[in-house]
């Protein structure tokens, strides 16, 4: 059995997102509130993701990797990278908590590839 699982959801905060539920609500506000400070590179940019692509490793029971991206389908964070901890990898969510959020499950291939891509730009 493979060690991760990899989801994508729409962001909980996104005005697309309608009847959403107090944990969200609860969730989100807290994290909008102390995690954007833990990530210097990107605080700006959290509040234009439209989508999340999280890889969640079920072993350690914690998101790993996360790619936010905009309304064009572009990626625009990544993290945990450089000075970045990250959004939702720098808190205590589980794989159910991120069921509440719609997810569904994508392919590591999509994950790894959008990673990388966005790691090339990052670098230029």
């Amino acid at each position: 059995m493979d060690e991760f699982n990899y989801i994508k959801f729409k962001d909980p905060k996104s005005e697309s997102v309608v009847d959403s539920s107090r944990f969200e609500n609860a969730v989100v506000k807290i994290l909008s509130t102390i995690l954007p400070k833990a990530n210097p590179d990107f605080d700006k940019l959290i509040d234009q993701v439209d989508y999340w692509l999280v890889e969640y490793n079920r072993t350690e029971n914690a998101a790993w990797r996360e790619i936010g991206f905009d309304k064009n389908d572009h990626s625009i964070v990544a993290m945990p990278l450089g000075q970045n901890y990250g959004y939702w990898t720098d808190n205590h969510l589980t794989l159910d908590d991120f069921e509440a959020f719609g997810v569904t499950a994508i392919a590591q291939d999509e994950f790894e590839n959008e990673w990388t891509e966005f790691e090339k730009r990052k670098e230029k």
